[in-house]
């Protein structure tokens, strides 16, 4: 087919030059990806660049990632069940500087999709965007 029979058949104002990279995003895959953004800004510089952890801070992602029961000297001093359990504590006390200041920090929404984001780089797929309810189903430990 040649570039005119292209034009004629597609119609001048019908055709698209959009690209599969072009589709908007679904709301999970944007709270991800706000979350990615929001896990850089807030906190790799504690947690790591990609979530393994530093001296003072845990890993957010791999198998060490969320243990049920608070490490030897942890701050934390709950047991994390589902993820509604690890939000929770988080929304509480990080970032550590301003812990449990989300308004002034952190709004919840922006919480949601950082935690969103450490979910699916552990291997959870969400299959909405990670609300209250979404993460009291999400069990990571009984």
């Amino acid at each position: 087919m040649n570039y005119l029979s292209f034009v004629l058949m597609c119609g001048l104002a019908a055709c698209s030059t959009a690209s599969a990279d072009d589709k908007k995003p679904s709301p999970v895959e944007a709270q991800i990806a706000a979350g990615k953004q929001l896990y850089v800004a807030k906190c790799a510089s504690c947690h790591g660049n990609a979530g393994e952890g530093k001296k003072d801070a845990p890993s957010l992602v791999g198998k060490d990632a969320f243990p049920r029961d608070p490490r030897p000297k942890a701050k934390r001093d709950v047991k994390f069940h589902t993820a509604a359990d690890v939000f929770a504590w988080a929304t509480k006390n990080m970032p550590p500087k301003q812990p449990g200041k989300p308004a002034d920090v952190l709004t919840t929404d922006q919480y949601l999709a950082i935690f969103a984001f450490d979910l699916t780089a552990n291997g959870i797929k969400l299959d909405k965007p990670l609300d209250g309810e979404a993460a009291a189903r999400i069990v990571l430990h009984k």
